[in-house]
């Protein structure tokens, strides 16, 4: 990604079946696998299942709703899910890293 290129912050919220297949849960791991590596690129900045495991919701960068559901689209489970894409004027979040060090 060119690192002039301006990103937008969409949230993204995935419906999972009320039903988990066998073949469905077979998706899960794979699933997890793309997730890790999109959060490693810095694509993905959240992700989020309830504790129903009814739905799952995905912070993403990307420079428009299509380049989201491009990304989406690379999703083991995506033809399984019913998604609402919805860009979001800001994205706050609480700082992430080491507690401060305290100097004696």
């Amino acid at each position: 990604m060119n690192s002039s290129q301006i990103l937008n912050v969409f949230q993204v919220h995935i419906k999972l079946p009320e039903f988990f297949t066998r073949r469905f849960t077979l998706l899960i791991p794979q699933q997890r696998k793309r997730i890790n590596q999109l959060m490693k690129e810095r694509v993905i900045l959240n992700y989020a299942l309830d504790m129903e495991r009814m739905n799952l919701w995905v912070t993403i960068q990307a420079k428009d709703q299509q380049s989201v559901m491009d990304i989406l689209s690379t999703f083991p489970i995506i033809k399984d899910v019913k998604v609402d894409i919805h860009e979001l004027a800001f994205f706050d979040s609480a700082p992430l890293g080491l507690p401060d060090l305290i100097m004696n």
